[in-house]
């Protein structure tokens, strides 16, 4: 018996020794709805790690075993759904959530430097762009109640505000970068961003002002190649080669560019897909016979599916696919494997837009483009 005893002491002891302290939140809520909810996610696998409701008061819970790294904490409250970057580790959180400034940074103490840096980055974010999200609330005002004869004027105003917001959020994290060269949250704030695509050439510059231990870390060299495949798709640069063929066996040749082409990158089974095709038949018909040429490069796997769309959706421009889906050259070299991605090429095949086209844009960006006026 006291043997057993002794076994499971010793169990227990090991057991104790090896659980991690927690992270505790401590938080002070105010403004918020009934409903309103708080949750803990991991950054590396979006792994939800705790989800309470707000209470509005002084409100404490635990995550008992935290995975140590960076992490997102979000609030829910009704459509307001807001965001906020830290680093996660064992030890006390204290803060404030407040539902009527929410572009306050909620985290006051951390456990840890990293923690700390976090708590830098949004003060930079918030003396930087205060008047910015002011005026931008205001636009954004204006469109909800916009009437049918001027939404289009609001709309427009408001994807001009939104995109001085995206300016200004990546200046911020170049302010950062500057100020933290060895912090490899930079890495991360960057790739959350999510734009190295349409600002590939600041990307770079933000990430080659980093210390050499940083842009050599496992996390650096995934960004500074997601940097460099975006580089190919840079205005001037000579699009990748289309891998593939069309349903009747013909692969790509620069031979069928026209004038101005818009590449349309797709897959038969997204509705997404399945709707920009209804847009795009309309404009293929509009542009066709000015010297304008739609090219489809499709990242499916299953050719019959693919034929039958092209059929269905009454897709008469030239279509191309080497049936590899996911593992497609074509979606790694063309739109970094984003399946509904839009760009224009001239009749060399030299990217002319430095993005994705929005849909919303690829009618005006054709006709800017024929006219003369890129």
């Amino acid at each position: 018996m006291k043997k057993y005893l002794y076994i499971i002491t010793l169990l227990a002891c090991l057991f104790t020794a090896c659980d991690p302290k927690p992270a505790v939140f401590n938080l002070q809520s105010k403004n918020f709805g009934p409903n309103a909810v708080i949750s803990i996610q991991s950054s590396e696998n979006n792994e939800t790690l705790k989800a309470e409701n707000i209470t509005n008061g002084n409100q404490t819970f635990k995550i008992n075993i935290p995975k140590k790294g960076y992490a997102i904490l979000t609030t829910q409250d009704g459509e307001n759904k807001e965001e906020y970057y830290f680093y996660l580790d064992k030890g006390n959180y204290n803060g404030i959530l407040d539902g009527k400034n929410t572009n306050t940074y909620p985290l006051k103490n951390v456990p840890t430097p990293e923690g700390e840096e976090f708590i830098d980055f949004y003060k930079l974010k918030e003396n930087m762009g205060k008047s910015l999200f002011d005026s931008l609330a205001i636009v954004e005002h204006e469109l909800d109640i916009a009437t049918p004869g001027n939404i289009a004027e609001k709309a427009k105003n408001a994807d001009i505000w939104r995109e001085k917001k995206n300016q200004s959020e990546l200046g911020n994290i170049q302010a950062f970068a500057k100020k933290h060269p060895k912090s490899e949250a930079t890495i991360f704030l960057l790739d959350r961003f999510g734009r190295a695509d349409s600002e590939t050439k600041k990307y770079l510059s933000i990430f080659k002002s980093l210390d050499p231990d940083v842009q050599e870390s496992k996390k650096g060299k995934k960004l500074l190649a997601e940097i460099m495949q975006a580089n190919q798709m840079m205005a001037g640069s000579k699009m990748p080669n289309i891998e593939g063929e069309t349903p009747d066996g013909k692969k790509f040749d620069l031979s069928v560019l026209k004038k101005l082409n818009l590449v349309i990158c797709w897959v038969a089974y997204s509705g997404k897909s399945r709707k920009n095709n209804q847009v795009l038949v309309d404009l293929y018909e509009k542009y066709k016979r000015q010297n304008v040429e739609f090219i489809g490069v499709s990242y499916d796997k299953n050719k019959d599916s693919w034929e039958k769309i092209i059929k269905a959706d009454k897709l008469t421009w030239p279509q191309y696919s080497d049936l590899l889906g996911a593992k497609s050259s074509n979606a790694k070299n063309l739109s970094n494997y984003d399946a509904t991605y839009f760009f224009l090429v001239d009749k060399n095949g030299t990217v002319l837009s430095n993005n994705d086209l929005s849909l919303d844009f690829v009618d005006s960006e054709i006709s800017k483009h024929l006219a003369g006026r890129e």
